[in-house]
């Protein structure tokens, strides 16, 4: 072959594969940009979703903290509420209605229930316990102890009053005002004053008010939950049942 013909040959080659040359060399960068743009979005996904969840675990930090502060505090005013309730409690002799239930009491330990039967036996049945497990453990013999232990449910109660208190406000309310709402009773002059007598009125509110919560929680949970809903209404009834086995009333048993 000729050296001039094998030149112009060479050179009509030359276009096309300059063409092929361009084509795979777009391609090339194409992809590269395909690929730099997918890790481009790959990292500002991780970048948001780490900015995210940082947000969400410390909110769920913040809100455990915030569960035990509220348990701490519950805790601090149940002891505070006791220690105020107990202080000297048999210091004072017992009161006309008092002697109503140690007689009552008194009965019991005979096997005789029907004394002072205008009233439940939930009441006098802990006073009777409370006795028997102090001469127990304690001894009988002195009035003043006989008194603090007849007295000494009611004030367990009262303590304890604080929970289903803050539990039913904050149910209607948040957490703040049902810690208020428990301050005040733990505190309360007249709420200690009734704590510290053997009368039905400390254990009607504790159940009252644990009825209350109960029967609120069950309203307020989804229809699509029936087991927590029958729950709620059952532990509802339960303390209806003891509000009224503490003491007897017309307008709630109606």
């Amino acid at each position: 072959m000729k050296p001039g013909r094998l030149i112009e040959e060479r050179l009509e080659q030359f276009p096309v594969a300059l063409h092929f040359s361009s084509r795979g060399l777009f391609k090339l960068l194409e992809n590269n940009s395909a690929k730099s743009s997918i890790q481009a979005q790959e990292e500002t996904s991780s970048r948001s979703s780490l900015e995210n969840s940082e947000p969400t675990q410390s909110v769920r930090r913040h809100s455990g903290g915030f569960e035990w502060g509220v348990i701490g505090t519950l805790a601090v005013l149940i002891l505070v509420g006791f220690a105020l309730r107990a202080s000297h409690l048999g210091a004072l002799g017992f009161a006309e209605d008092e002697v109503n239930k140690v007689e009552a009491v008194e009965s019991y330990e005979r096997g005789d229930i029907t004394a002072n039967a205008e009233h439940p036996m939930l009441m006098k049945a802990l006073m009777f316990a409370s006795l028997r497990v102090g001469h127990a453990v304690l001894g009988a013999g002195k009035s003043q102890r006989d008194e603090i232990l007849f007295r000494l449910p009611n004030v367990i109660f009262g303590a304890l009053t604080v929970i289903p208190l803050f539990l039913l406000t904050a149910a209607f309310f948040d957490r703040w005002t049902g810690l208020i709402a428990a301050g005040l009773w733990s505190g309360g002059i007249n709420a200690i004053t009734f704590n510290r007598v053997g009368k039905e009125d400390t254990l009607l509110v504790f159940f009252m008010l644990l009825a209350f919560y109960f029967y609120v929680r069950a309203k307020q949970t989804s229809t699509r939950k029936v087991l927590l809903r029958r729950r709620n209404y059952v532990l509802g009834g339960l303390s209806f049942g003891l509000m009224l086995a503490s003491k007897y009333f017309p307008h709630t048993s109606a």
